[in-house]
């Protein structure tokens, strides 16, 4: 008894022999010529049906048994005509059309099982049954190949697991094909979700599944030799198994040059080519990814199942090919000339800001909007989907000790600059578990989206024509993240920042852009951006451009918390990347500071905790001072006595209130003094007028009060409405007294709450006048 069986289902002329994209398809159930040409190939003799079947034959019989399943009809049978009526002349008893659209080969001494079916049901009226009468109640494994994915091969799958229970199956992507491209992919997703088929994206690995050596796996139709001639612009020189795969792509060519183009993911080569045939013409222009066989496998099913949409934008894949352990893909663009092509990246540096806006319009209105146009709201927790984990968080603090040159310890963390942010290591370490259980619930525009699309994966021509490479990551998730992606890179790979100056007026800018509350709202112009150094001033306006597409993808869903989520997943990223500069690395650490803080903010506020923003506690020994919200908001759902007991909760003691009686009234908390008393708090009441500042007297009165509970050892929380405003002036001045220059007491206020904390040019003007008064 054989160790595994391979099935093979209808691939005969009628269901797959390749036809023409305009040819009138020969019967209803033929797959057409898109299907059939991924499934077959351009030559069905080389195609990747014929090679796992010259690989098949090859196998003994104890080792691998194969059955081939095919329609067999007899016009003249009454019992047949109705079908044959609905679906159409097909696959009559020895005609050309019923024959096997593989080649068999002669003397191959298989003992090949053969069953004629007329219905869905492979079972019903003939001998499959028999066939695997000696496999019942045995464990073995079962490949399954052919047509059509979503009706013929689901309905083997469901009868062979219900059947054969202990009958381990799986189906390979390359090697079924439906009538369209979508049903494939949802008849696969269905057949491993509700069967428990196991769907393999490579050959190899369908062959390994199978009890097969990948290495036995035959290049049809090429003879391993040193031909055609490889030309390779740099070194290193490609591996032996990586130039026969390019090899077998190119069989009918005589010289490929070939140039490598940056990108691509850990172990990938990715290739631009030119070659000519043995007659010394020039032919098309390619581009060839190379890599291990399961990723170029995911690769090639994460593309072909949006091929479609994305239409004569889209790349073809027109050839693939796996041999041992490793696959190549082989890409045509339909305007590809024959010049080699460069990559976004190369060329950022020199584009004109015309030219730059002309192309991100092209990626992504012109290509991926394609995709994007279909978003629709889903639940998503976009912690889970950007993959943030605390089990990341030794590797995180090791890049930022790295980047610091020292530990990272404290609330806060200081650059050699005097730069202070808050600190990276803790949100991973202690926020981030907390965070993930409150984030479950949340939403966001989800559409089919490039999914790693970086500077490199973009090449253009002499010609300006646009195309996108390494599809590998392609999936449906948040509508947002390639634009996300490529805006990390633009600032903190393609973006030089020559001296400590310009390292400063990018921290001001990452201020900036914490600032932003709508996505919808377009960023102000350039002019209009008070930036000096001409390669930020490039960056933001890239930028820009880029937010400038969020409005058609986000529709009303205007909360930043799904864009900080994003920028915070790619900045971390890019602190162990070793092309990033010191300073680019410092600043994406500073933006992932930033972002962090905001990030754990707004869910907790979302989710009904009162989040308290802490000053360093080196300032405010042996007590604590910190920042928040007004309690018991009802603008935002807030119930105040629930917020008086998680500042409780908290191990808050003491209370300082910023607002009016008009703004307890106008928020639903008219009865706030009160009922901050009664849950036995110490309270202090400022009232200070919105956006407004105290007298200079009042407030050395109140930083006495709060200077009386630290030294008490209270945790002393002072508030207004947002907690950014009057309550930042207040801790500045605080931090002013205790001897830090208005710079640096507005920089820790803003690090550890928000850079919108101290709000009005009136309250950071107070904090730059209060230095008359005794320091505390």
């Amino acid at each position: 008894m054989s160790q595994a069986l391979l099935l093979t289902q209808c691939l005969q002329n009628d269901f797959v022999k390749p036809i023409g994209p305009h040819e009138q398809h020969p019967n209803l159930l033929h797959i057409g010529h898109a299907e059939a040409r991924r499934l077959m190939g351009e030559n069905p003799t080389e195609g990747p049906v014929a090679r796992v079947l010259e690989w098949a034959y090859q196998q003994s019989d104890q080792t691998l048994k194969l059955i081939h399943i095919r329609d067999w009809h007899n016009s003249s049978d009454p019992l047949q005509l109705e079908h044959l009526s609905h679906f159409g002349q097909h696959c009559e008893a020895e005609s050309e059309g019923a024959a096997f659209a593989f080649p068999v080969p002669e003397n191959h001494g298989k003992n090949i099982g053969l069953v004629n079916t007329l219905t869905l049901n492979d079972f019903l009226n003939t001998n499959l049954e028999a066939e695997l009468a000696p496999y019942q109640g045995q464990k073995c494994r079962v490949g399954l190949m052919g047509v059509w994915t979503e009706a013929k091969i689901t309905y083997l799958a469901y009868e062979l697991s219900s059947r054969y229970p202990k009958f381990e199956l799986g189906v390979c992507s390359a090697l079924t094909a439906g009538a369209s491209r979508s049903q494939h992919f949802i008849a696969l997703e269905h057949l491993n979700r509700l069967l428990g088929v196991k769907v393999f994206n490579s050959i190899a690995g369908f062959v390994n599944f199978l009890g097969g050596n990948v290495e036995d796996l035959p290049l049809t139709g090429w003879q391993k030799s040193n031909k055609p001639l490889l030309v390779l612009d740099s070194l290193p020189m490609l591996s032996e198994t990586d130039g026969q795969l390019v090899r077998y792509l190119f069989r009918d060519a005589r010289v490929v040059r070939l140039q490598r183009l940056s990108g691509g993911y850990s172990g990938n080569e990715v290739l631009g080519s030119r070659s000519s045939d043995l007659y010394g013409h020039q032919q098309v222009s390619h581009v060839i990814k190379i890599g291990w066989h399961h990723l170029i496998g995911q690769e090639r099913m994460a593309f072909e199942s949006i091929e479609s949409v994305l239409g004569n934008n889209a790349p073809r894949i027109v050839d693939f090919v796996e041999h041992g352990e490793r696959a190549a893909l082989k890409y045509r663009y339909a305007s590809m000339t024959n010049q080699f092509s460069q990559t976004f990246q190369s060329l950022y540096a020199d584009m004109s800001q015309e030219a730059l806006e002309r192309l991100l319009y092209t990626v992504f209105v012109e290509q991926l909007g394609r995709l994007y146009a279909a978003a629709r709201y889903e639940k998503n927790d976009l912690l889970a989907y950007y993959e943030y984990s605390s089990q990341l968080a030794p590797e995180v603090r090791r890049n930022v000790e790295k980047i610091l040159g020292q530990p990272a310890t404290g609330d806060t963390l200081t650059l050699d600059d005097g730069t202070r942010m808050p600190n990276l290591c803790t949100f991973y370490e202690q926020s981030l578990p907390r965070l993930q259980s409150q984030q479950a619930g949340s939403g966001c525009y989800m559409s089919y989206v490039h999914g790693d699309l970086n500077g490199a994966n973009i090449l253009q021509d002499e010609h300006s024509n646009v195309w996108l490479i390494d599809f590998y990551h392609t999936h449906r998730g948040h509508v947002l993240r390639d634009l996300i992606k490529l805006e990390n890179d633009i600032l903190y790979l393609m973006t030089p920042l020559e001296d400590d100056a310009a390292l400063a007026e990018a921290f001001e800018l990452s201020q900036f852009l914490m600032k932003v509350e709508d996505l919808r709202r377009p960023l102000p112009a350039l002019e209009d951006m008070p930036l000096e150094n001409p390669h930020l001033r490039k960056a933001y306006a890239a930028l820009r451009t880029l937010r400038g597409f969020y409005p058609e993808l986000i529709h009303s869903d205007r909360n930043p918390l799904q864009l900080l989520i994003g920028q915070l997943r790619y900045a971390v990223h890019t602190l162990g990347f070793a092309e990033a500069s010191s300073n680019q690395k410092k600043w994406a650490l500073y933006t992932a500071c930033l972002c962090a803080r905001e990030i754990e903010w707004r869910i907790l506020e979302q989710k009904g905790e009162l989040w308290i923003s802490w000053l360093p506690r080196l300032r405010t020994a042996p007590g604590r001072l910190g920042l928040t919200i007004l309690p018991g908001r009802t603008d935002r759902r807030r119930v105040l006595a629930q917020d008086l007991q998680n500042l409780k909760d908290q191990g808050v003691s003491h209370i300082v209130s910023l607002i009016t009686a008009t703004e307890m009234e106008a928020y639903g908390v008219p009865n706030l003094r009160e009922a901050i008393a009664s849950a036995g708090f110490a309270a202090y009441h400022l009232p200070i007028v919105d956006q407004g500042t105290a007298s200079a007297e009042d407030m050395q009165a109140a930083l006495n009060w709060v200077q009386d509970a630290l030294d008490q050892q209270g945790q002393v929380v002072v508030h207004c409405v947002g907690g950014l405003g009057r309550s930042g002036m207040l801790a500045a001045s605080f931090l002013r007294l205790r001897g830090l220059p208005v710079h640096q007491a507005l920089a820790e206020v803003r690090a550890v709450r928000s850079p919108r904390a101290v709000e009005t040019v009136a309250q950071e003007q107070f904090v730059r006048n209060f230095t008359n008064y005794k320091e505390l």
